[in-house]
């Protein structure tokens, strides 16, 4: 890739069925973001793969070794291993973000917890207002846009602390 030309980032935020993600232009365009549901492992891999070869990201970046969320760790260590399985296979390079990174950037914001950081979000990008979810109470579901924050949050981290290594 020509240094005329700009990076393309994308960043997957991995649950048990579904998958956020966020794409990127650095220096930090954000271009698009969304999700995906799946019932299966194949359905997962079906829809990793469009997402990879739609975007062709010049950087593939996964939460790395998360215990963020506990619950269906196993369905969700397959869907990372299919993800990179189908960036090697496109020669997409793989970046991981560490729980401790991740926390150590947003927490420089004063961040307690996703809705802070999705606060911080939506400073930084005024036109996501209107998807912030509000903090719901400690019985209530995530909302599902929660999702969107979640890899745009992980986008943003990683443009950060590469951008800070350079």
């Amino acid at each position: 890739m020509s240094t005329n030309q700009p990076n393309r980032i994308l960043a997957v935020e991995l649950r048990a069925a579904r998958l956020g993600y966020a794409v990127f232009e650095t220096p930090e365009e954000l271009r698009d973001f969304g999700a995906a549901w799946f019932e299966s492992p194949a359905s997962a891999r079906a829809r990793i793969t469009r997402l990879l070869e739609f975007y062709r990201p010049s950087v593939l970046v996964l939460r790395g070794g998360s215990a963020r969320y506990p619950r269906n760790m196993r369905k969700r260590r397959v869907i990372a291993r299919i993800a990179r399985d189908e960036a090697r296979k496109l020669e997409i390079p793989i970046a991981h973000m560490t729980e401790l990174a991740f926390n150590s950037y947003f927490g420089s914001y004063s961040c307690r917890d996703k809705y802070d950081v999705a606060a911080v979000l939506v400073a930084r990008f005024p036109g996501l207002a209107w998807r912030l979810p509000s903090r719901p109470k400690f019985y209530d579901p995530e909302p599902r846009s929660m999702l969107y924050f979640d890899s745009i949050a992980l986008a943003i981290a990683h443009l950060e602390l590469t951008r800070g290594n350079q």
